[in-house]
């Protein structure tokens, strides 16, 4: 579910939405909403068209700066900088921006290569509001893009300084300065201030959206989390969920789905024992919904991200989809399932007993678990003594012996378990297992 960019340094969870929407929140006929639903459904040119609309009209129609700036910032999550700068810049040019426009801009114009740009808008913002936690955020950032990581130290450090009261977005802006600070040592090889750093993060924010708890095992400071924190999860992929397909299928030449399936089918008995009702773990943006639709009579999906399951029930191949943790979706579900699809999911769970448990609780007997994981090969101390490791690119390896474990310990017969490439990552095969379990 993740790509080798999906999770750039400094990675912010202070998306600029209006107050009171977020990815994923379609219901309503408000600009951003239907923003939202055409993103969902796909529709990319529609929503790329819709946003330049709004922003050419606004005058006319008397919207708000801060609706283009969060058009904008959807632009940007669409993966095009340039045309999400180019909504905001005639704002800069007849006064109206706001800091939070600047910030936008910025953004845009630092994902476009054009850091002296994005400098610039950052330094307006400093100066309508040199005192906002939330601009030298962005400041620091686009200084560490420029590679001034001695200025991005300093203002990352003056945020702690300027975010001392005890509300609860203050804390959020000293969790971000902190991570990003940990992420700027670390580039540095500065490792036991990085460390410092990653944990005052997650004292701030306890659910550690920023993934400060998989840094920290990856600098060898503390053992592996036994899964990464759902709030980390989610901030990434509602971030992601626009460009998601195109950039996994398109650049990654990402198969998981099919593979899974192909897997499915040649296992002995399970295209007899069709159609199922299934349940999809992770579904993201309904990939496994469409490879597996032929074998279901129903299918439910399941993801953290809002955006991710407003895409996936934009699809039409899901009875219905949910937001929320896959062990809760499992454990309050009131019937059982023939099928459960988890796909790229495993990824993002170090400890997999929980979960054997929930679908052993949850799947017929006769039933199929069919999955995938990436691979271990058990070479690291922890991969040996755990069964799981944090491979380079910040998610879960496991090990055959620990997956063949757990499927004898929950009453699953291992029909298949092959060894796969699901995606490139740096142009390189990333190698996983394709399991297919059959519920005893």
């Amino acid at each position: 579910m993740t790509s080798d960019d999906a999770l750039p340094p400094g990675l912010t969870v202070n998306h600029p939405f209006a107050d009171k929407t977020r990815p994923g929140k379609t219901d309503g006929d408000d600009p951003l909403s239907v923003m939202e639903r055409l993103i969902a459904s796909g529709n990319r040119e529609a929503a790329l068209a819709h946003a330049a609309a709004i922003a050419g009209a606004r005058l006319e129609e008397g919207w708000p700066a801060g609706l283009v700036a969060s058009l904008a910032h959807c632009v940007i999550d669409l993966g095009e900088p340039d045309r999400a700068a180019a909504l905001i810049e005639p704002l800069v040019q007849s006064g109206e921006a706001n800091p939070r426009c600047l910030m936008v801009l910025a953004r845009a114009l630092s994902l476009a290569g054009r850091h002296q740009e994005a400098l610039e808008a950052l330094n307006e913002a400093s100066f309508l509001d040199g005192r906002s936690a939330d601009v030298l955020l962005a400041l620091g950032s686009a200084r560490l893009a420029a590679e001034d990581t001695a200025r991005a130290i300093a203002d990352f450090e003056r945020v702690l300084r300027v975010a001392t009261d005890d509300g609860a977005r203050e804390a959020d802006q000293r969790a971000e300065a902190h991570f990003r600070l940990g992420e700027t040592w670390a580039l540095i090889d500065e490792r036991d201030r990085a460390a410092r750093h990653f944990r005052a993060a997650q004292a701030e924010d306890p659910a550690d959206r920023r993934g400060a708890g998989i840094r920290l095992a990856e600098l060898e400071a503390q053992p592996a989390p036994s899964r990464a924190s759902a709030a980390y999860v989610r901030a990434l992929f509602d971030g992601y969920a626009p460009r998601y397909e195109g950039h996994m299928i398109a650049t990654l030449a990402y198969r998981g789905p099919e593979l899974l399936r192909e897997a499915a089918e040649a296992a002995a008995g399970f295209a007899s024992g069709a159609p199922y009702d299934a349940i999809d773990l992770g579904c993201g943006t309904g990939l496994s919904g469409k490879a597996f639709a032929p074998f279901c009579r129903t299918l439910v999906g399941v993801d953290l991200s809002p955006r991710m399951c407003a895409a996936a029930e934009a699809t039409g191949f899901y009875s219905g989809v949910m937001a929320g943790d896959i062990l809760a979706a499992l454990d309050s579900a009131s019937a059982h399932f023939g099928l459960a699809i988890a796909c790229d999911t495993l990824i993002y769970l170090g400890d997999l007993d929980p979960l054997f448990g929930a679908v052993e609780r949850t799947v017929s007997p006769g039933g199929w678990f069919v999955f995938s994981t990436e691979k271990s090969d058990g070479s690291s101390a922890e991969a040996a003594e755990r069964g799981f490791e944090i491979g380079p690119s910040r998610r879960f390896r496991h090990t055959e012996t620990y997956i063949r474990a757990l499927a004898g310990a929950h009453g699953f017969a291992l029909h298949s378990l092959n060894v796969c490439t699901l995606r490139l990552e740096k142009r390189q095969p990333v190698e996983s297992f394709v399991c297919v379990l059959q519920r005893q």
